[in-house]
């Protein structure tokens, strides 16, 4: 007796949760997976397993688009990636002004092959020193040159021993090249060799001038389409109209520092700041 009450109680539960089961998966009456079902072909009621009522893909999919969504279920929507634009090419930015040397090394400097020149080199100060040579010690330019009208090049240039010129400095003029010699022939000269093949010493654009050791000296050098022009310190020496002008190099060693060079004769010199700068043409 005691082991039938627990068997009927075993059956009530299991009963009860087989029925459970069968209204929560399927929302019909039956239990487990089974249900009492009418057979079509015999009209009478039988036990079957109960099948999940399956709605198409299509049908779940128009449901899903007539329903109105709400605030919280609508899924988020992503704003349109803005179309492309077209790259702008950006406008090119001529460099004025090119530092020719970094006080640190020669960079596309080198010695001028004279015969008998002197040391060049960097020294402890970061400039650019010419030792005595025999005769001509310099350097000159391997790089490119940026242009060959329409520039200016700049430096200091300061004279520490000897009495003849302590800068020669070349440059290019349109197709020709000429030197600004500073304190030749003696120590005192200053002019552009050469003008109509006549040198410093000789064509108009010769001065005279002192110049102290130990003392730097700042030098500019002009070139335009119409004139050539120097500068030492705030001063203006050379002016030159360039129209119906010969523009050359004194023959002989100067022309080795083609296309840009600065030399000495038998003289210690320094150079520092050696700056090159195109110009506008409203300059």
């Amino acid at each position: 007796m005691k082991y039938a009450g627990g068997f009927l109680i075993f059956l009530v539960v299991f009963v009860a949760v087989g029925i459970a089961m069968h209204a929560g998966l399927y929302g019909k009456p039956g239990i487990f997976v089974w249900s009492m079902d009418e057979n079509p072909a015999t009209g009478k009621s039988a036990l079957v397993r109960t099948t999940l009522a399956v709605t198409s893909t299509l049908e779940t999919a128009s449901a899903a688009e007539a329903a109105p969504a709400s605030a919280d279920s609508a899924p988020e929507v992503l704003a349109a990636a803005p179309a492309p634009q077209p790259a702008v090419a950006e406008k090119a930015v001529e460099v004025k002004e090119i530092a020719l040397f970094d006080g640190k090394t020669l960079g596309s400097w080198e010695k001028t092959q004279f015969g008998g020149e002197g040391d060049t080199f960097v020294n402890e100060d970061g400039n650019l020193e010419l030792g005595f040579g025999a005769v001509i010690t310099g350097v000159n330019w391997k790089g490119d040159v940026p242009a060959t009208s329409n520039y200016e090049i700049s430096l200091e240039a300061m004279k520490l021993d000897g009495n003849d010129f302590f800068l020669a400095l070349t440059f290019p003029v349109k197709d020709s090249h000429a030197t600004f010699v500073v304190g030749g022939w003696g120590g005192g000269v200053v002019g552009i060799s050469s003008v109509d093949d006549l040198n410093a010493s000789e064509n108009e654009t010769m001065n005279i001038e002192g110049f102290e050791k130990n003392v730097w000296h700042k030098i500019r050098v002009r070139v335009t389409e119409d004139k050539l022009q120097a500068w030492i310190g705030e001063e203006q020496k050379v002016d030159l109209d360039l129209e119906g002008k010969k523009i050359s190099l004194l023959p002989g060693d100067i022309e080795l520092s083609v296309p840009i060079g600065m030399a000495a004769y038998q003289t210690r010199a320094q150079y520092r700041n050696i700056v090159w700068r195109n110009l506008d043409t409203a300059e």
